[in-house]
């Protein structure tokens, strides 16, 4: 895959090409690669079906898959201009919310060139928009969090004060609370997807007011939340989007679970489906209770359980028997979200 910059992007772009193969045009959400959580997955989803047209194909992953990393919201639409305006990308992806209003302004000047738009509603006929229960994954999490505090106080870390992360709030909270009514989350924002020196010492804000479980929902500014949590034995962290016991292996011995939310998944399939004629524009939603059946979770423990409580790389030691409670209050969690009995509520 080639990571193409603004001026290059012009130049490559230029003048339509033809491909005797699919291409796939990817523009990342701001803070970039190396999260080792949302914007790693949707870039891991757009690589997995690369590689499969270009084993399909005989051509190699470099010539499907072309992706930028912006550096600041205002660059979005340009990316999208200089991808579409060539018509060479069957399928151009916007990774993350803000990629929304963009695309509201981008695709209708681009009627026959498809799009797709990760975490949010964009309104044009021809984007596909890609939308979470994040509550779910957030609940699951927040019911680890009340079964392991020793204070009755969770917090969470926030990318951004925003819908979409007030909906790991909601869940989050509730979560707790399902397990014990009096249980309390403090929660800080960022205001930024990408400074974890930030996202630390607001962990480290959070844990000196009592929480010692934090979840982080801040991209790779929550690597800073792990990092606090490393300063002291009786802290512990819970990640986000995937295992980050195993996407921040360093910091495996703090990171006790982690919310599952398949971007990837999310991403190969809307790639696939262009490919094989099924692709539709509209709202997709992924999650437990949606139409698709998965796209969230959690892993915590070393047993997969189901399709939404998978194994964990968390090398926190606990003893089997705390584990078994909480896998087995993890799986009556997800049997009551599946059945209805379990409403999250959300802002």
């Amino acid at each position: 895959m080639r990571k193409l910059f603004l001026i290059l992007a012009v130049v490559a772009l230029g003048a339509a090409m033809a491909f005797g193969h699919p291409k796939i045009g990817l523009v990342l959400a701001t803070g970039g690669l190396g999260d080792r959580s949302f914007n790693d997955q949707g870039f891991w989803g757009a690589e997995m079906a690369a590689e499969e047209i270009a084993a399909q194909y005989g051509v190699t992953v470099d010539d499907v898959l072309d992706y930028v990393e912006p550096r600041s919201i205002a660059d979005y639409e340009s990316f999208h201009r200089e991808f579409a305006r060539g018509g060479q990308y069957d399928v151009i992806v916007g990774i993350g919310f803000d990629h929304a209003p963009i695309l509201e302004e981008v695709a209708p000047d681009y009627p026959d060139q498809k799009f797709v738009v990760i975490d949010a509603v964009a309104d044009a006929d021809n984007v596909a928009s890609i939308v979470f229960n994040d509550q779910e994954t957030a609940f699951l999490c927040g019911v680890v969090a009340a079964m392991l505090s020793e204070t009755n106080k969770g917090g969470v870390l926030g990318g951004m004060d925003i819908p979409l992360i007030r909906r790991f709030v909601d869940g989050f909270t509730q979560g707790m609370q399902w397990v014990d009514s009096d249980a309390e989350v403090v929660v800080r924002f960022v205001g930024d997807w990408g400074n974890p020196t930030l996202g630390k010492e607001l962990s480290l804000e959070i844990y000196r007011a009592g929480a010692d479980i934090i979840y982080g929902a801040a991209g790779a500014s929550h690597l800073g939340t792990f990092a606090a949590a490393e300063e002291r034995d009786s802290w512990w962290a819970i990640g986000t989007d995937v295992d980050q016991a195993w996407s921040a292996p360093e910091h495996a011995d703090v990171i006790i679970a982690s919310g599952l939310k398949r971007v990837d998944l999310a991403v190969y399939n809307e790639v696939m489906k262009v490919l094989d004629g099924t692709w539709e524009a509209g709202v997709i939603g992924y999650g437990m209770t949606t139409p698709a059946g998965l796209g969230t979770g959690i892993a915590f423990g070393p047993w997969d359980v189901s399709e939404y409580i998978q194994a964990s790389y968390s090398e926190v030691a606990l003893p089997n028997n705390v584990v078994k409670d909480i896998l087995q209050k993890l799986d009556e969690a997800v049997q009551g979200i599946l059945d209805g009995t379990i409403v999250i509520e959300t802002q």
